[in-house]
């Protein structure tokens, strides 16, 4: 002989009711019988732009959160009404997603692959270059021109070391000089270097 069921383990209608007072498995079977609805809609509704940024899980995902967090404003006297409203919610979602990517502040349609595809052919988009540009490799030019005039041989190797990247200890030990010579003349350097309108 078998036990009659709870009706209200198997009442489908009472189960937002049994998750709201605590029941686990009852919210477990919430989940199971509400998300794929969700995640159903926000898929109709996601359109390619947002689908580079989002997954479909993202929003079903964010409702049902909004869900656990606004429990106890929240009353269903039916699971067709839950899923109604958590449907209305994930819409709103997409909806309001969508308006925000297309402010003008991020409009997300002007932006671009890496590889543009141009009338049939895929062309790589020209990236800008670390390299310095011809402007500022004269500019370095005419400033490194400027510091060696009117200097002696020695303070020349200075500033062709400095200009390598090695550090004033290094100069130092290669130039002979004591640190604080070197420290002293590359300061000397920068302030009339200043002084002259250079860099």
């Amino acid at each position: 002989m078998s036990l009659p069921m709870d009706p209200s383990v198997t009442d489908p209608d009472g189960l937002f009711a049994r998750a709201k007072g605590g029941d686990e498995a009852a919210w477990e079977e919430l989940f199971h019988t509400c998300y794929p609805k969700v995640i159903r809609v926000v898929r109709r509704r996601l359109n390619r732009p947002l689908r580079t940024l989002y997954d479909s899980t993202d929003f079903a995902s964010d409702v049902m959160k909004s869900l656990a967090a606004n429990l106890d404003r929240l009353d269903f006297p039916s699971i067709d009404s839950l899923i109604a409203f958590l449907v209305q919610v994930a819409e709103q979602k997409v909806i309001d997603e969508h308006r925000r990517q297309h402010t003008q502040k991020r409009d997300i349609t002007r932006e671009r692959p890496i590889a543009a595809d141009v009338e049939g052919e895929t062309r790589d988009a020209v990236l800008a270059s670390s390299e310095p540009t011809a402007s500022q490799v004269a500019q370095a030019r005419e400033v490194h021109e400027l510091l060696l005039a009117g200097q002696d041989e020695r303070e020349r190797e200075v500033i062709d070391l400095r200009r390598e990247g090695y550090s004033n200890a290094e100069i130092a030990h290669r130039t002979g000089w004591n640190i604080r010579k070197v420290q002293r003349f590359l300061k000397d350097l920068q302030d009339s270097l200043h002084k002259t309108g250079g860099r």
